[in-house]
């Protein structure tokens, strides 16, 4: 095969380095995507706070996933509606459980840790087990993504516990709650985006 043949047959979308951190067309179009996202769920969180929903950042973490599969809904928006919506509920349920039941860590940097672990290294597993995951994805980059949002769990979650609310009002409560909630997301956008299956 020639040189021009095999270079057209590479997918410029396509990661060939665990270690190549860069985020290339494609997977800046989901981050952009998945960021809204995000806009979306602190929308979302002032809402539920402003109603006092229990459990309401949970029962919102659908508003995440939201304009990621509403932008990919040609190629297989069901199975991405199950996993952005129902699997990433479950998994970010499932950590504030875990860590709920974690006592004598005052500071919350073991629970900050092991909560984002799991929402991450959750989240990510289903979206290999439903094949979302690109061609030849990188379990190296997995583990790193998991590590790395367990590290930004652990620092939120000190933030969240020593800098304390600046008043007692609407706006001090939802501030408070961004301080664990858009750090951790940023971070889970940019690892989804660096392995999930562009299309």
């Amino acid at each position: 095969m020639s040189d021009i043949a095999i270079l057209d047959d590479e997918d410029p979308r396509e990661y060939h380095s665990p270690f190549d951190l860069a985020l290339n067309p494609a997977a800046l179009e989901m981050f952009k995507w998945l960021v809204l996202g995000h806009v979306l769920y602190v929308i979302g969180l002032a809402v539920v706070i402003y109603f006092h929903v229990a459990n309401g950042a949970v029962w919102i973490t659908p508003l995440f996933g939201l304009p990621f599969v509403w932008q990919e809904r040609a190629h297989r928006p069901a199975v991405k509606a199950l996993v952005f919506f129902g699997g990433f509920t479950l998994m970010h349920y499932v950590a504030l459980k875990t860590v709920s039941g974690i006592s004598g860590d005052e500071v919350g940097f073991l629970r900050g840790f092991v909560g984002g672990m799991i929402g991450a290294g959750g989240s990510l597993l289903l979206c290999a087990i439903f094949g979302l995951l690109r061609k030849g994805s990188s379990l190296t980059f997995e583990a790193f993504g998991t590590l790395l949002l367990g590290a930004v769990g652990s620092f939120v979650l000190y933030l969240y516990l020593t800098t304390g609310a600046t008043g007692n009002s609407f706006v001090s409560d939802v501030v408070q709650l961004l301080k664990i909630y858009t750090p951790w997301q940023i971070a889970f956008a940019y690892v989804l985006a660096r392995v999930l299956r562009p299309i």
